[in-house]
């Protein structure tokens, strides 16, 4: 190289990092400005819709401000208060959706890993009676008729009268049976025969009859499996499962739903389906995987969780950092208000618990409307477009025969099943309402108690500080039980989508299903002056409203009361005829303390590179190229720590960043640090002198060791576009990575498809 190019080298390379210095600049004062502005009250919105070709303009010459906000704060959901007061700092979350990585914690505390993706065949256990009793339970000559005919397959069929034997001696011929010839597809029956009782024992033939008999020899034993997915939601990834099993996914249990822009894992369990089938039904599929296969008697249960582990990347760091250390240190030693976080309300344009409210009132049209209402008909739900026209013409017409005729391909959303029953039963409200899954419909009005919860401890904590009082209320000494989340809920760091792909879920509407699903079983006693000395906040309980709940013997109880009557509404009304609405109450931590906290920081320079590997990335042995640089121009956080089921892991990063959590304030800061978007420092002059640049990673070869990657993060700062290329290998090339293709040795070898860089997504 010449030394006129040495020279221009080592001057691009100082506008760069200058570039790279404006940016962080810049992002600090765009990321003060944000912070500033959640302060302020939020304006009615003034954005006009946009109408569709042929809409008549009077639909939508205005929306009502109570239900539509087009952009949600953590206010608006009664989010205010701290626990330390000091200084926050600037940093971006979910910036790629490979930096949230969720692992379910089981009953046992074991946290959930998809390490294997081993086959394994059902063996059933060993029958209560003795093989060697086997010739007391019948005789000789019996038992060489079966075997007569399982080896040589004459008789077809062995007779045995069991008229004298008792039930259990039945049972437990069956049971040996079913032990000794497993592999023989052998199978036995009594019936009654003129009258006495007549054992028939016979192989299955054909295919169908030999799955219904290993169906039959499994009884009631379900198969567990990890559920690894990718910026889906648990729900996504079970119904693909399901359509390609032909099965139904309410046969698929989960003990909670994950979140979508995250890499979760989780335990699921199902009937009938055996391991193989599993696997085959997403070995091609790049989002999704499943593996650790095993059998269990029981099925899991929504609730059947200790908590979640969460592994979390913060990019583009800012701030001091003894005050960062600071409140981490907070965070590890005292916790964070235990909020109901932004996405407990709904990631639509109509926030849920404005829905869970009509529907306590028992207002089923206006609860209806809301969930017609149409949006903003911007790109955003372009895929949807037949379901925006549907919402749109119910709103100007009321007419669901004219509505539905709109759809054309969303038929599987909660909406269409909406209009479809409006359609045919016309003023059938309540039944057209439960078309609605029931856990959808509980979300609703679980929606409503928590932004009820959230408001009332917002004020507790700004009224009374961090600290008890007497008339609080907290759990009676005894009552604890680790095992039981207290409020028996599953919603954990998971967007509510107002969608499903399993309209006809069953509902079991009764009473007894629906204290189950909210009634807590410990009891509370209040705190006085003489017990208040062996209490902290991390001890105090809130209630979520309900018909049979106990409220605090302080001035708390009078804002429940106000905040109800405000909206027309008693404790009483949370108790309907319509028994899928009614709520008993539970009752929250104010506080929540996350358990084995751990943090790094990592320097980086390009923010399309994983800082975590996943799962998958440790199963398949992938090396992950190495963004943690020594010198990098950006700083992340690398946080791990457990929680609760029913605490949101995006307050506790709230709590240390003193930032607005809710997903439309980061996919700002998404947008505004964003590769693909022109960064704050630079300006079109500078991207009119710039060439444009593509970044591409070459396979080495046997002769050259690859080179670092380029830094994307250069990108930023220039404003221009930036393309991915990835070069094939050719024959005299070695590849990076394993091989994509499935290998014979390890059926589960398959690649998850590369996660895009950096981009803004709805869904953070």
């Amino acid at each position: 190289m010449e030394v006129d190019d040495c020279e221009s080298v080592s001057e691009a390379k100082g506008q760069t990092l200058k570039k790279k210095i404006d940016v962080l600049g810049a992002m600090a004062k765009y990321n003060l400005k944000k912070q500033q502005e959640r302060e302020l009250s939020m304006r009615p919105a003034t954005k006009q819709q946009n109408i569709p070709k042929g809409t008549p303009e009077k639909l939508l010459t205005k929306v009502e401000q109570e239900h539509v906000k087009f952009a949600r704060k953590e206010s608006d959901v009664g989010i205010s208060e701290y626990v330390s007061k000091g200084a926050g700092f600037s940093a971006i979350l979910k910036q790629r959706y490979s930096d949230f990585q969720v692992h379910e914690i089981d009953m046992n505390g074991t946290v959930i890993h998809l390490t294997d993706q081993s086959i394994v065949d059902y063996v059933s256990p060993p029958p209560s009676v003795d093989l060697a009793e086997q010739h007391n339970l019948l005789t000789a000559e019996q038992w060489k008729n079966i075997e007569d005919m399982v080896n040589n397959g004459d008789p077809k069929q062995v007779e045995i009268d069991v008229t004298e034997k008792s039930k259990e001696e039945r049972q437990n011929i069956h049971k040996i049976l079913r032990t000794k010839y497993e592999d023989e597809d052998v199978t036995s029956n009594s019936a009654p025969v003129d009258g006495k009782t007549i054992m028939k024992i016979f192989k299955m033939e054909g295919r169908k009859e030999r799955r219904r008999n290993k169906q039959r020899r499994m009884g009631s034993i379900y198969t567990q499996f990890v559920l690894y997915k990718e910026n889906q939601t648990t729900m996504e990834a079970v119904n693909t499962i399901a359509r390609i099993l032909r099965v139904k996914s309410a046969c698929f249990m989960t003990a909670g739903t994950k979140d979508k822009r995250a890499i979760t894992s989780q335990l699921v369990t199902v009937k009938y389906v055996e391991p193989l089938k599993l696997f085959d039904s997403v070995k091609s599929n790049k989002k999704v995987a499943v593996g650790n296969f095993a059998f269990t008697e029981k099925p899991l249960q929504l609730g059947n969780l200790k908590g979640n582990r969460f592994v979390i990347v913060l990019r583009n760091v800012l701030g001091d950092e003894s005050q960062i250390l600071a409140n981490l240190e907070s965070l590890k030693e005292i916790g964070f208000i235990n909020y109901y976080g932004p996405q407990r309300f709904g990631t639509r344009h109509v926030p849920t618990h404005f829905i869970g409210k009509q529907l306590i009132l028992g207002r089923w049209q206006e609860a209806i409307n809301l969930i017609l209402e149409p949006p903003v008909a911007d790109g955003l739900f372009q895929r949807e477009y037949d379901l925006l026209l549907a919402r749109i013409e119910y709103k100007s017409s009321k007419d669901a025969h004219k509505a539905f005729g709109k759809i054309r391909k969303s038929h599987h959303t909660i909406e269409a099943q909406l209009l479809l029953n409006l359609k045919k039963h016309g003023k059938d409200l309540v039944g057209a309402l439960n078309t609605i899954p029931r856990n959808m419909r509980l979300t609703y009005i679980h929606a409503y108690q928590s932004f009820l919860w959230n408001t009332v401890v917002s004020k507790r904590l700004s009224t009374f500080g961090p600290k008890p009082i007497v008339g609080d209320l907290v759990y009676a000494p005894g009552s604890i039980d680790d095992d039981v989340d207290p409020e028996m809920e599953i919603e954990n760091e998971t967007p509510v989508e107002a969608k499903t792909d399993q309209p006809n879920e069953k509902d079991g509407d009764d009473e007894k299903s629906n204290k189950k699903a909210q009634r807590n079983q410990r009891k509370v006693i209040f705190i006085d002056e003489n017990n208040i000395h062996n209490y902290t906040i991390n001890d105090v309980l809130l209630p979520l409203p309900g018909f049979d709940i106990t409220y605090p013997a302080n001035e708390v109880a009078k804002w429940y009361t106000e905040l109800l009557r405000a909206d027309g509404l008693s404790e009483m009304d949370f108790k309907q005829s319509t028994k899928t609405y009614n709520l008993g109450g539970a009752y929250r931590l104010v506080m929540s303390k996350p358990s084995d906290v751990k943090w790094k920081f990592a320097r980086y320079d390009d923010p399309t590179l994983s800082l975590i590997p996943s799962d998958w990335d440790r199963l398949q042995k992938t090396q992950l190229p190495l963004a943690d640089v020594k010198d990098g121009v950006y700083l992340g956080l690398i946080l791990e720590f457990s929680l609760p089921a029913s605490s949101y892991a995006t307050m506790a990063l709230r709590e240390i960043t003193k930032m607005d959590m809710s997903s439309e304030f980061q996919t700002s800061l998404n947008e505004a640090g964003s590769t693909k978007h022109p960064a704050p420092a630079a300006t079109s002059e500078t991207a009119a002198k710039e060439p444009e640049v593509k970044r591409i990673k070459l396979e080495p070869d046997e002769n050259k060791k690859s080179a670092a990657p380029a830094a994307a993060s250069e990108t930023a700062a220039n404003q221009f576009e930036v393309k991915r290329i990835k070069m094939e290998p050719d024959s005299n090339q070695d590849s990076v990575a394993p091989a994509a293709s499935e290998s014979s040795e390890n059926p589960g070898l398959k690649k998850i498809k590369q996660e895009p860089g950096v981009t803004s997504d709805e869904n953070v």
